[in-house]
């Protein structure tokens, strides 16, 4: 698993501990998504190359909809904006590793010093 990939699940894990604690009795839909974003970035990081860009399809529109449900449900759930900020990075990132995937490329660039020229 890249570097990234650990940092992104890191950072959903934390995402859905602050849904989690701020959600109340009408926003168990927000983890409900949170645990499916979370469900599909792990089959997508599992997935054998050939299948990667569909998986990490999958992964970007589970982060787009929770992102789209937290930012429509934010006063009822009780959504901060630190914590609305970090999906919204999450999902910044999905989309990078899907079009880095789809196009072949890895989910991220490569250091400097590892690029022969």
């Amino acid at each position: 698993m890249t570097l990234r990939c650990v940092l992104a699940f890191t950072m959903l894990a934390n995402i859905g501990l602050g849904v989690q604690a701020h959600a109340q009795a009408p926003c168990p839909e927000v983890v409900r998504i949170r645990n499916a974003a979370t469900e599909a970035w792990k089959q997508a990081i599992r997935a054998p190359t050939w299948e990667r860009c569909k998986a990490l399809d999958d992964a970007s529109s589970a982060a787009k909809a929770t992102l789209e449900y937290a930012t429509n449900n934010r006063e009822q759930c009780g959504i901060s904006e630190r914590l609305l900020s970090e999906v919204e990075n999450y999902d910044r990132e999905a989309v990078k590793a899907r079009d880095n995937a789809c196009a072949g490329r890895p989910l991220r660039p490569l250091p400097p010093d590892i690029i022969q020229r």
